[in-house]
């Protein structure tokens, strides 16, 4: 690999895919995707993020363009859960039980997940990861490779509005 290709990949790492087209993904022949990529309606400037493989279906509503993520849910009465918990080493894929981490809520519809990955020193690799399998007990986290540094965190973020969540246990 050239010198080029090695400071691109060292310094740009990987990207997300961002889908631009009108109207809902469902109905858009462009919305085709791996898991985790972000779709924008430029008629009302929505953005989804794929949460499965069905190109058809599996969108789900995040917020508006512009709009931070506690904007997108002051619109509507919104419980959230959040912690952080240390990665395990030699793993690249983890499935997350929200009783688990200690979220008691009990969801009638799958939440909406956000996470992060949070390190205590500059990482040794580079680490992009895809949420996906998100339903009403748990969610997955996929990572690109290994983890194989101490010192990482998943920062964890669990938002449903009130009338997605039967209450808590």
């Amino acid at each position: 690999m050239g010198a080029f290709e090695t400071f691109v990949n060292a310094n740009l790492g990987i990207r997300k895919p961002l889908i631009l087209d009108s109207g809902h993904p469902t109905g858009s022949f462009k919305a085709a995707g791996i898991v985790g990529s972000e779709y924008i309606d430029t008629e009302t400037n929505e953005i989804y993020e794929k949460t499965g493989e069905n190109n058809f279906q599996d969108w789900s509503l995040i917020r508006k363009l512009g709009e931070s993520l506690s904007d997108s849910q002051s619109s509507v009465s919104a419980q959230s859960f959040s912690t952080s918990i240390n990665m395990p080493l030699n793993t690249d894929n983890l499935n997350i039980q929200y009783d688990d981490i200690g979220n008691q809520n009990i969801y009638l519809e799958a939440p909406r997940v956000f996470v992060s990955l949070r390190f205590n020193d500059l990482p040794e690799a580079l680490y992009s990861h895809s949420i996906y399998g998100v339903d009403l007990e748990g969610f997955n986290i996929q990572l690109s490779d290994e983890m194989a540094q101490t010192g990482c965190h998943l920062d964890i973020l669990i938002t449903a509005s009130e009338d997605q969540i039967s209450g808590s246990v």
